[in-house]
C-alpha cells in the first residue's frame, strides 16, 4: 500500500469546486431491528448476523414465522439522495434528479434540500431496510422509480435546463442499474446530448445488486457502456459481491490473495472497456484507471457499526469529491475509505471537517 499524502487530500477538499448532477432514483428507507428473543417489555434480543436470522427462516421449513420489528429509524436513501448528499458535505455543488416527493418534496429528503439543488419528478419509491451487525437485506417497492424514463426527465426539468445542467457538471451520475429499467437509455441519452461537447467530465454508476437481473442484460448494458466510453470517461464502482458477480462473468475470481486484486482489477476492467473500475469491501478497496497503476487500499473494518445502509454510498461520495478534485488513485480510495469509516462509527455523513480528522486516526 503506497504511502498516502494526507496534506495533500485536505487541502484538495478545502479548495474544492466541482459540480455533479445526478440521476433518477428516490428512497424513503424504513429501517427496522429484527427481534430474536423478548424477555419483557423492556428486555429483549435481536438478531445481530445475517446467517442467525436466515438459520431461523430455513429451520421453520414450511410452517409460518412470526417476527417482531423495532423501528431504527425513517430515513432518505437511494444512488441520488445518498451519494448526493455524501459528496454535497464535502463541498461538491450537487443536483439531484430523482422522486421525492410529487407535489411537495417529502419531509424526509429535507436535509438534502440544504445541500443539493433537488428536481423531483414523482413520489419516492420505499424500500424496507433490515440492519444487522454483519449487513443488511433491503426490500423495496420500486413503483416510483421504474416509472421514470428520459422523456419524464425531460418534460419535468425543461430541455434548456437539463441541457445547461449537464453541460455545467463535471461529472454525472447514474444508478441504480437494478433497479432503473431506464438505466440504459438515460446513460444512452446524457451521452448524445454532451456528445462532441468539449468540458472534461465523466460519468460514474453504481449498478447496485447484479442478481436482480439476468446476465443477459448486463451484458447488454456493459456492452452499451464500453461503447459510450469514448464519448465521456465512465467509473463504475462495486462493492464486493458485486465485484465477485462480475469477475465471474469473465471466468475470473477475485480470490483471497490480496497483492493480486489490484492486477485483477486491471484485468477485468479492460475487458469491459471502462476507464475506471473501483471495488470496496468492507476490509479493502481497490481501484484500475486508464493512465494509472491499480492499487488497493486497505480499510479498518468496523465490527459493530452504528449505521450499514448508505455506507457503500458514503464510500462512493468520498470517491466522487476526491476525483473531482484532481486527487491520483490511492489519494482517491484513501479519502473514501476515511468518509466510510466515519460513517459507520457515527451513522452519519462526514463533512470535509470529520472527514479531515477522521483521517488523523489512520
Amino acid at each position: 500500500m503506497p504511502d498516502i499524502d494526507k496534506k495533500r487530500i485536505a487541502e484538495c477538499l478545502e479548495g474544492l469546486d466541482a459540480r455533479i448532477t445526478m440521476f433518477a432514483d428516490g428512497f424513503i428507507d424504513e429501517v427496522w431491528e429484527i427481534v430474536n428473543s423478548r424477555m419483557g417489555p423492556d428486555s429483549y434480543s435481536l438478531y445481530t448476523q445475517m446467517n442467525q436470522f436466515a438459520e431461523r427462516i430455513s429451520t421453520s421449513g414450511t410452517g409460518g414465522v412470526g417476527l417482531e420489528l423495532i423501528k431504527k429509524r425513517r430515513a432518505f436513501g437511494g444512488f441520488t439522495a445518498n451519494i448526493g448528499y455524501a459528496a454535497a458535505s464535502l463541498g461538491v455543488e450537487t443536483t439531484l434528479i430523482g422522486v421525492y416527493g410529487k407535489n411537495a418534496v417529502d419531509p424526509v429528503f429535507e436535509p438534502l434540500t440544504k445541500l443539493c439543488r433537488v428536481i423531483s419528478l414523482s413520489d419516492a419509491a420505499t424500500t424496507h431496510v433490515f440492519e444487522f451487525d454483519d449487513g443488511k437485506i433491503l426490500m423495496s417497492h420500486m413503483a416510483a422509480v421504474q416509472e421514470i424514463n428520459w422523456k419524464h426527465i425531460n418534460d419535468t426539468v425543461g430541455r434548456e435546463k437539463l441541457d445547461k445542467l449537464l453541460r455545467s457538471s463535471e461529472m454525472i451520475g447514474v444508478g441504480y442499474w437494478s433497479l432503473l429499467p431506464a438505466f440504459d437509455e438515460i446513460v444512452s441519452e446524457v451521452c448524445e446530448n454532451l456528445r462532441g461537447d468539449a468540458k472534461p467530465r465523466r460519468l460514474f454508476y453504481d449498478f447496485a445488486d447484479f442478481r436482480k437481473k439476468d446476465s443477459a442484460s448486463l451484458s447488454h448494458t456493459l456492452t452499451n457502456l464500453k461503447k459510450l466510453n469514448s464519448v465521456i470517461p465512465m467509473t463504475l464502482s462495486v462493492n464486493e459481491h458485486e465485484a465477485a458477480a462480475l469477475f465471474e462473468m469473465y471466468n475470473e475470481t477475485m480470490g483471497e490473495d490480496l497483492n493480486r486484486i489490484p492486477e485483477k482489477t486491471e484485468g477485468i476492467r479492460k475487458q469491459i472497456g471502462l476507464d475506471e473500475l473501483v471495488i470496496h469491501t468492507p476490509h479493502y478497496a481497490a481501484a484500475a484507471s486508464s493512465g494509472e497503476k491499480a492499487v488497493l487500499e486497505s480499510q479498518r473494518f468496523c465490527e459493530r457499526p452504528k449505521r450499514s445502509a448508505g455506507a457503500g454510498d458514503t464510500f462512493n461520495g468520498g470517491y466522487i469529491a476526491a476525483s473531482l478534485g484532481g486527487l491520483e488513485i490511492s489519494q482517491r480510495l484513501h479519502t473514501a475509505n476515511i468518509a466510510v469509516s466515519y460513517f459507520l462509527e457515527n451513522a452519519e455523513f462526514p463533512n470535509k471537517q470529520n472527514l479531515i480528522e477522521q483521517m488523523k486516526l489512520f
